[in-house]
């Protein structure tokens, strides 16, 4: 027999892992950006909690039962600063307000009931529930022209993971239920954004690979029943949940090692040897699925109405590729300095190239796994060398 507290333990402890393992391939993309602290806040606290309850259910223990429900309380607000992050705009005020005072709320009320019967798991459920709908609505009722292609990709994989996570956690609030699940969506969230899916297509490959993962664990806990003598349809959905969970962070782990920047870099360096650079649109449209290029935007027109755009392109001539690093110790006049780091911040950018020059045009980079990398900078100069070829081509 595979007791539900056992099952609870083993699939904690494994999201947990996943979550860990994602979190080390997102910061080596994200380095230092506000997406990338979002992205740590968010993912530490599932972590948090998922490995406190592991705990709690392995020890049995009370005490770290009553943390892991203040955690729990706290998961919505990550998961908006999340959703805030990806869309690079603020959430509605009611929201925000919304969210914030409830996971308060709700954190006041299990302390005040310390010892005692503990706040009803419906309410707790319900403003869990409710509060990860809204925020897969919110990211359902995004302007898709303010993001590019990529990032839409990126997002759409969030919606479909995130909403598997909000159904998996009711299971978490039933007590009848075999196993709480929320584990399992958790790491299926971790697992669409570890691997970063770029278009439509990379999008679908990520959905199947985690539809074969899940498959993989249903038949081998088939097979696996008769000689554990697990008859029941509870401890064999039991053994399932374990074995998924345990695929998901292998996986991640796996992934973790061998994702990095040489690979971005390689492949990007294929792409752009057979790129068309017969025009600045068909140059772009060769390259847009490349990870290396994810959130790749051209900022030009209004975008650049603000800055002083002949001293700005003059500044950035003489670098072929501008991170905030680079910026803080080149040799530019403080206008300048100080207009290209504003765009950097504004746009939340991490790398920017110069097109052309006139009419100005600057491509704006949020890479996954910025920082420095001399495969990267290769990479990104030779885009930004082709890019300009194909601008004054056809401009």
């Amino acid at each position: 027999m595979l007791t539900r507290a056992a099952a609870q333990a083993l699939v904690d402890g494994f999201s947990a892992a996943a979550l860990t393992a994602s979190v080390v391939v997102l910061v080596r993309r994200g380095g230092a950006s506000p997406l990338a602290r979002r992205l740590g806040f968010a993912f530490g606290a599932a972590v948090l909690f998922f490995g406190v309850r592991a705990a709690a259910e392995a020890l049995d223990s009370d005490e770290l039962e009553l943390v892991t429900l203040i955690i729990v309380s706290t998961l919505p607000v990550a998961a908006l600063v999340l959703a805030e992050g990806v869309l690079r705009r603020h959430a509605p005020r009611a929201m925000k307000i919304a969210v914030t005072f409830g996971a308060a709320a709700i954190a006041i009320a299990l302390l005040a009931t310390l010892g005692r019967q503990p706040v009803s798991s419906w309410g707790l459920g319900g403003y869990v529930i409710l509060s990860l709908v809204g925020v897969t609505v919110l990211l359902l009722a995004r302007d898709r022209s303010s993001l590019s292609g990529q990032e839409n990709a990126g997002v759409d994989g969030l919606i479909v993971s995130g909403a598997l996570l909000t159904v998996l956690s009711v299971t978490d609030f039933l007590g009848r239920a075999p196993v709480g699940l929320s584990g399992i969506g958790a790491a299926g969230v971790a697992f669409v954004l570890g691997a970063n899916p770029t278009s439509a297509g990379e999008r679908r490959r990520v959905l199947i690979d985690f539809a074969v993962v899940t498959l993989t664990a249903v038949v081998a806990a088939i097979v696996l029943a008769g000689p554990l003598a697990l008859t029941t349809v509870q401890d064999q959905t039991r053994l399932g949940a374990v074995l998924l969970a345990l695929l998901l962070a292998a996986g991640a782990i796996v992934a973790a090692r061998h994702r990095g920047l040489r690979a971005g870099s390689e492949s990007l360096g294929a792409a752009l040897a057979a790129a068309d650079v017969s025009s600045l649109d068909a140059f772009l449209g060769g390259v847009a699925e490349q990870p290396l290029l994810a959130g790749l935007r051209i900022a030009h027109g209004p975008l650049l109405a603000e800055y002083d755009g002949p001293r700005l392109a003059t500044a950035m001539a003489a670098r072929a590729v501008w991170t905030r690093a680079a910026l803080a110790h080149a040799p530019l006049p403080d206008r300048a300095r100080d207009e290209l780091a504003d765009l950097l911040e504004t746009t939340e950018a991490t790398h920017a190239l110069m097109v052309s020059a006139t009419p100005l045009r600057i491509a704006l980079l949020t890479l996954p796994g910025a920082g420095p990398s001399d495969d990267a900078e290769t990479a990104l100069a030779l885009f930004g060398k082709l890019a300009a070829i194909a601008a004054a081509t056809a401009p």
